[in-house]
């Protein structure tokens, strides 16, 4: 099995535990990043950033730059000291499953989180995870220890979706655990939350803290594949609608393109990344993203 199987939502969601998930995937992919340790500037490798003029070309993946075009030099430093919070919806609408998928919204972005959780913690920083509904599910404190990832993962394995969400509040406690230097890592689909992203992200930005934005989507929400009638449920709102597919693909479509566009749009206008992920996706580009976000902020 190749290093990119591993980072394949088919075969991670087969995996129970979040900690050997995590590892695995993390594992994997760093090592398909770098297949071999490099000496660097005294310490061990633990990112990518952008090249410079300037840079030791013997510290550029050269393998990375023929696959994305783009040249990455490998960086080697000592443990830092920063804060992320990773902040996971578990609100009604990630429950959704389409037939294309291996695991709902839910367990793709909890994978995700884990495998987010483990790499920031690899590279020295502190991690703390908000799972959130209508309420928070799972949290760290600010004045709290940080916990140990196997304890942050068996919380995690215990979260059930329900209800509607309550992102602000999720923020709030996100804020403060980061404090003021941190970056903050916001997974959920968005449901009904076509103005309210970028006041959340304005949010953050405001406090001069990083963020980065992951919208968690099911194939199915981006192509409406049905053939026959179907009577659609809002599973947060009770909301029912009963069409035709077919009338209404193209329609539909094209106003899904338009809403992806737009919060893309509204996270680059506020300085944050945005991330589409599907969740037949591979879990390496994210992994990527999230690396390119932390260099940056160093």
């Amino acid at each position: 099995m190749s290093w990119t199987d591993l980072l394949s939502p088919e075969v991670l969601a087969r995996i129970a535990d979040y900690n050997l998930l995590s590892r695995v995937a993390v594992e994997g992919f760093l090592s398909g990043l770098h297949r071999s340790v490099a000496r660097g500037y005294g310490g061990e490798f633990v990112q990518y950033r952008g090249y410079v003029p300037g840079d030791d070309l013997k510290h550029v993946d050269w393998k990375l730059y023929a696959r994305q075009g783009k040249a990455y030099t490998k960086v080697y430093q000592e443990e830092t000291n920063m804060r992320c919070a990773l902040v996971l919806d578990a609100s009604a609408s990630m429950a959704y499953r389409g037939a294309r998928a291996a695991c709902s919204k839910f367990r793709y972005g909890a994978m995700l989180a884990a495998c987010l959780a483990y790499l920031a913690n690899r590279q020295g920083d502190q991690v703390g995870l908000f799972v959130y509904s209508d309420r928070l599910l799972t949290g760290t404190g600010r004045g709290q220890r940080t916990p140990r990832l196997p304890q942050m993962f068996a919380e995690l394995a215990k979260v059930e979706v329900g209800q509607r969400a309550d992102h602000a509040s999720a923020m709030n406690m996100a804020e403060e655990y980061v404090g003021k230097r941190g970056l903050i890592v916001l997974l959920s689909d968005w449901h009904d939350m076509e103005q309210g992203l970028a006041r959340l992200v304005r949010q953050i930005r405001f406090g001069n803290r990083d963020c980065m934005v992951c919208q968690i989507l099911d194939a199915d929400e981006l192509d409406l594949p049905f053939a026959d009638q179907r009577r659609f449920v809002d599973s947060e709102s009770g909301d029912e609608i009963t069409t035709m597919p077919a009338l209404i693909r193209e329609n539909y479509r094209r106003r899904m393109e338009r809403f992806i566009t737009r919060q893309r749009e509204n996270c680059l206008r506020n300085r944050t990344d945005y991330e589409l992920a599907v969740t037949n996706q591979n879990l390496g580009d994210l992994l990527a993203a999230y690396l390119y976000r932390r260099e940056a902020m160093l």
